[in-house]
C-alpha cells in the first residue's frame, strides 16, 4: 500500500483528492497552481510538486501566437487537456471552458464540459465571470462536473472590462466581485480565481469564501496562486503582466542551445562519432562491393 504524500490529510494513491483544497485553506497553507499545455509540461508540473494544473485557453497568445484568449475553441482545449493529463498523474487538471462554449445556454454548457471530461480527462471545467455564469455552473455541477469560478480580470471578455488590467478598484466594482465570487460558490464551484484585483479585495474575498481562491494579481492573502506557464519560466516574448514573477529565462537558455546547434552544423562539429549509428564491418564491405558490381 502506497504511503499517503506527507502534505495531504487526505490517504491518496494517485490523484489529488478534490476535499483536500478545503483541507489545505482550513489549515492554512497555500495552494499550487499552474498552467500547462502539453505532456512534457504536465509531468514536469506534477514532478515539481504542483497541485493544481489548468490546461488554460491562455495558449491562444503564449502558445498559438495569438492577440487574445478568444480564438481559442474547444477542439484546441480539448486536444491540450489530452495531452496534459498523459503527463499529469496527481495533480487536478482544470481545462478552461473557452469563449464560446458556454455562453448560449445551460446545455450548451453542460455538454461542452462532458466533452472535456470524457474526451479531454479533465478532473473538472472552469469558467470565467459572475453574471449569467453563475448559471452555467450550477448546471454543470448538477451534472456532476467540478467547476472552477474566475472573476476580476477575465481575459475572454477584456475588451468589455477596458483592457487587460486591474478590476474592482472602486467600492462598487469590488462589492460586484464580491457578489459574483459568492454566486459561484453558492452555484457549486470548489473554488474560484481572482486575477488582477486589489490585494485588499481579494482578502475580503478570500475571509468570505467557505471554498478556496486562487490569486493570479491578487496579493499574497489568497487561499492559492497560479501562474501561466511561459510568463514564469521566460519564454514568451509578449509583455507580461506586473503580477508575473519570472523564475526562469528559458527563453534565453534556448537561443543560446540553438545557436549552438546552428555553429556545429555549419562547422560540422556536430554529429559526432558518438552521435551515429555503425554497422558489422563485413556487412559495409559487402554494402560496397555490391555498389561496385551495380556500376
Amino acid at each position: 500500500m502506497t504511503d499517503k504524500p506527507p502534505r495531504y490529510a487526505s490517504w491518496t494513491a494517485g490523484k489529488l483528492p478534490l476535499p483536500e483544497l478545503f483541507e489545505i485553506k482550513r489549515r492554512g497553507e497555500k495552494i499550487v497552481m499552474v498552467t500547462a499545455y502539453d505532456a512534457p509540461s504536465g509531468r514536469l508540473a506534477d514532478k515539481a510538486g504542483v497541485d493544481l494544473i489548468l490546461v488554460g485557453d491562455s495558449s491562444g497568445m503564449v502558445v498559438h501566437g495569438r492577440e487574445s484568449t478568444v480564438p481559442v475553441t474547444l477542439d484546441e482545449i480539448v486536444f491540450m487537456t489530452q495531452w496534459v493529463t498523459r503527463g499529469a498523474k496527481r495533480p487536478l487538471v482544470i481545462a478552461d471552458m473557452p469563449f464560446g462554449s458556454y455562453e448560449t445556454s445551460n446545455e450548451q454548457a453542460v455538454a461542452n464540459a462532458i466533452r472535456l471530461v470524457k474526451e479531454g480527462g479533465a478532473d473538472a471545467v472552469k469558467l470565467e465571470r459572475g453574471g449569467t455564469s453563475v448559471g452555467r455552473a450550477k448546471a454543470i455541477v448538477d451534472a456532476g462536473i467540478p467547476v472552477m469560478g474566475h472573476v476580476g480580470l477575465t481575459p475572454q471578455t477584456a475588451t468589455v472590462l477596458g483592457g487587460f488590467k486591474a478590476q474592482g478598484r472602486t467600492a462598487d466594482r469590488a462589492q460586484q466581485l464580491m457578489d459574483d465570487a459568492l454566486a459561484l460558490q453558492g452555484a457549486g464551484c470548489f473554488a474560484v480565481v481572482l486575477e488582477a484585483v486589489p490585494a485588499a479585495v481579494a482578502r475580503a474575498l478570500t475571509q468570505a469564501l467557505a471554498v478556496p481562491t486562487i490569486g493570479i494579481g491578487a496579493g499574497a492573502e489568497t487561499d492559492g496562486q497560479v501562474l501561466v506557464w511561459h510568463d514564469m519560466l521566460g519564454y514568451y516574448e509578449g509583455h507580461a503582466p506586473r503580477f508575473v514573477k519570472r523564475y526562469a529565462d528559458l527563453g534565453d537558455v534556448i537561443v543560446d542551445a540553438l545557436g549552438r546547434y546552428a555553429d556545429d552544423v555549419r562547422t560540422g562539429a556536430f554529429p559526432e562519432e558518438q552521435h551515429t549509428y555503425t554497422m558489422p564491418e563485413e556487412e559495409r564491405a559487402a554494402f560496397e562491393a555490391s555498389k561496385t558490381s551495380r556500376r
